[in-house]
Parts: C-alpha cells; structure tokens; sequence
C-alpha cells in the first residue's frame, strides 16, 4: 500500500467535508499534482465516514512474548556476566515459568541495547598496586611534573609476518592465500625516548639476559645521558632482568638514576604507544618479507618518525590523559 504525505491526507478530508464526489476529490487532486490513486482516495472517504476522522488509530498487535519483569531479568544477567549467551538466559527463564526462543532472548537483548564486540583487555592490577598508582598520579598532578628529565625504556618483539587480521577480497573471487611459516623469524627491538629525542635503537635476536641488557645500556643508553640528559630520571619495566643485582650494579657504576617504576602499569611507559605504532607501520607499508627487509624496515622508522616533538606528544598524552584517568578511576587500568 502506497503511503501518502499528511497534506495530501488532510487535503482530501478537507475536499469530502466540501461534499465533493470522489471522483471530483481525485481530478483536483490531479490538478494540483498530488500524487495519489482513485483508490486511496475512496478508502479515505470510506474511513472519514466510518470514524470521522484520518487519524490511525491505536492499533493492540500481538502480545509481547516477554513482559517487563522478564526483560529487566535480561538484563540483570547481562550486567552481572556480559559474556552470557541467549541459551543460557532461555534456561533460566525457562526456570522462572518464561518458555521462548533463544532468537527471543537475543531480540529483547538488542532492543536494550546490547551487541556483540570483540572483548577489550586491559591490565590486570592487584589492588595493592592500585593504591600505588592512585598516590603516584595524584603526585604529578600536585607536583606539576613535566617528564622533562624523564627517559622511557622498553623492549618489544616484531616479526615479518605479522599480517593485518582481515583484507577484502572481490565477490565471486577466491580469497587469496597469504603464505605464514609454522615457525616464523622474530627480532626484538630496545630503545628509550625522552623529551629530548629517542636513544639509538638495538635490535638483538635471542633472549636477554641480564649480561646482554647492560650491554646494550652501556652502548644505547650511557652516551644518550651523557650527551643529552646529565641530571635524567631512567624508567624501565619490572623485568627480573631489569631489577636484578647486577643492573643494580651497573646503574650505580655508570651513574644512571633509576625511578622506580610502578608494577602493573603499563599505560604509563608511553614507549608502549611507540611500539603500537611500529608494528603498525611494518603491517600496512613496510610489510617485510625477510629478515633484512623488517631489520631495515625498524630502522627507517625509527630514523624518520622518532624526533623530540613525536616524543613529547606522547609524553603528553600520559600526563594529560593517562595519569588523570588513573586518578579518576581510583588507580585501577585505563583505556591508554
């Protein structure tokens, strides 16, 4: 049934009051290019002389399956597990004397406004740590520091086959086969950043021990402070190898002032944007293919994008956001 504007509605009521013939309704209608069938306008006058009025009225359709009682119960088993199926809420339902379709569960589910995502994690913090990153973030922001001595070191692995999660591929066309070794190369990757600039970056296979993490501190850190940041404040993960008596040592011996760093809190060390945005530009332009393509491919991003102003615009970010959502949740992980 075609649907027609309320003008064109309100028009032919005001044409039938007139005690025009539908007929004669339907030419002036024509005259004025409404456009509108003999036929609708003979079922509005029929309906204008059975109700007196165009108006729909207040129609009552089928009964609800569920009624509020049972929809609030949805929810409330959304809200105390959002991971919950459709058949499991049906059973217990089912329990309470409420018989539907799953396909019934998942409907009154969408029209209270849940969908499905992929979940999002974040860092799991012990609430001992939780009061440990309350006190240090409410001390920057009443201290007013700036990270301007600060230095963020970390590590990450990279691999050259690391692909996007999904590609398109043209309808009525076979997907295309991406080739992807059982036992794929990876590298992994150390540097430091700062409001100055970032350190050299080393890029090592193998595991590190704690030997190899003060050689390349010795040869990628040591020069940076000396050069750059004399009066510097060193920060690095809890990594046993990181904490061990012998970088103890090594830091007392080449004079490096390390901050104690808060367990459980890598969404303050920035350098993990950092690393996001390298696997992210080997994955979509570089997308190495052997070892020296992804070892030049680090490396020119490194060259390229990491200047003082990338560095301190992610410095920023944690002192304006990261460490006031911090204060804002109670110490407990942010979405940074």
């Amino acid at each position: 049934m075609p649907t027609i504007s309320n003008y064109t509605c309100t028009r032919i009521e005001s044409l039938y009051r007139q005690n025009l013939h539908p007929a004669q309704t339907f030419k002036l209608l024509k005259e004025e290019d409404l456009k509108v069938s003999f036929a609708t306008v003979t079922r509005i006058i029929r309906k204008l002389k059975l109700t007196g009025s165009t108006k729909k009225g207040t129609s009552t359709g089928r009964p609800r399956k569920l009624n509020a009682e049972a929809r609030a119960f949805i929810e409330d088993q959304m809200r105390k597990d959002d991971e919950t199926t459709s058949c499991a809420i049906q059973k217990k339902l089912a329990r309470h004397g409420v018989v539907v379709h799953p396909s019934t569960v998942r409907r009154s589910r969408k029209q209270q406004g849940w969908t499905l995502q992929r979940t999002r994690y974040c860092q799991l913090i012990r609430d001992a740590n939780k009061v440990k990153r309350l006190e240090f973030a409410q001390k920057v922001l009443e201290t007013g520091d700036t990270f301007d001595n600060v230095i963020f070191t970390d590590e990450c692995s990279v691999s050259p086959e690391q692909l996007r999660r999904t590609c398109y591929r043209k309808v009525g066309e076979p997907a295309r086969r991406k080739p992807k070794p059982k036992h794929p190369l990876k590298l992994h990757v150390w540097a430091g950043i700062s409001r100055q600039g970032g350190t050299k970056i080393c890029i090592f296979e193998g595991i590190m021990a704690t030997e190899l993490y003060c050689d390349i501190l010795k040869s990628h850190l040591v020069p940076f402070i000396n050069l750059k940041l004399p009066n510097h404040r060193f920060i690095q993960d809890n990594d046993p190898k990181h904490t061990s008596r012998a970088a103890n040592s090594f830091f007392e011996e080449n004079a490096i002032n390390w901050w104690p760093t808060l367990p459980e809190s890598p969404d303050l060390n920035l350098i993990e944007n950092l690393w996001h945005e390298l696997k992210y530009c080997l994955e979509t332009k570089v997308k190495p293919q052997s070892k020296q393509e992804l070892i030049d491919g680090i490396k020119k991003f490194w060259r390229k994008k990491v200047d003082a102003t990338k560095c301190a615009r992610y410095i920023d970010h944690v002192l304006h956001k990261a460490i006031p959502a911090v204060v804002e949740l109670r110490g407990a992980a942010t979405k940074y």
